[in-house]
């Protein structure tokens, strides 16, 4: 395969996983609004496979996965956090492991050259630990992107399962909660007020997140 026709396909599977989950969050939240009663009555083999289900949903990046943390605080409240973390831990393992099948050698490359990026990369890669935590805490970096950007660098299995899944317990915590806190979907989306609490702590991770990579982009690699 020519370079080029990999840059295209590497630069192809980014938009993918950036633009689908807002498509597919809009009918989820349809779907809930107009069958409330659908996930509350499910059996506990149905609750499993949604589960399974929610997995390949926010790893294939069919779903934004602080609007499936909304979702299931709405739904199951603080009895869904748990089944929540391990598909969403699981769900960054498999965008991982997809990134890495597409290896996004010729788009690094491309990076590295055409931007004069190539300092700043070997950062990322020497310090992934602290990236990949700061990269899960902000609110401004989808998952799906983060999972291929991180795969694509070669960051490590270890340091990218460990430190995602504590950066992004802050923002899934409040997400759930703004859930719970809501009486219906369509109350949540008519009071926007309800969320502001939230918009104010999202721009507090935001703040120690772009901190903390400033001062990691000013340390050598």
């Amino acid at each position: 395969m020519s370079q080029n026709r990999r840059i295209l396909l590497e630069t192809l599977y980014l938009i993918w996983m950036g633009a689908l989950p807002v498509l597919s969050s809009m009918l989820l939240g349809y779907f809930a609004l107009a069958n409330p009663s659908f996930f509350t009555n499910f059996s506990l083999g149905e609750f499993v496979f949604f589960w399974i289900s929610a997995v390949f949903i926010m790893g294939l990046a069919l779903c934004p996965t602080t609007f499936f943390a909304m979702f299931t605080g709405y739904v199951w409240g603080w009895s869904g956090l748990f089944p929540l973390i391990i598909a969403y831990a699981i769900a960054s393992l498999l965008g991982y492991a997809l990134a890495r099948k597409m290896k996004g050698d010729a788009l690094i490359e491309l990076i590295r050259v055409k931007f004069k990026a190539g300092d700043f990369l070997d950062n990322v890669q020497a310090q992934s630990f602290a990236w990949v935590f700061l990269a899960r805490l902000s609110p401004v970096f989808p998952f799906a992107i983060t999972n291929a950007l991180m795969a694509f660098l070669g960051v490590p299995l270890r340091q990218f399962f460990v430190g995602g899944t504590l950066g992004m317990l802050p923002r899934t915590l409040i997400a759930l909660w703004t859930g719970m806190q809501a009486a219906s979907w369509a109350n949540l989306l008519n009071h926007p007020e309800m969320v502001r609490w939230q918009d104010l702590a999202s721009l507090g991770m935001l703040a120690v997140s772009v901190i903390g990579m400033l001062f990691l982009a000013k340390r050598k690699a």
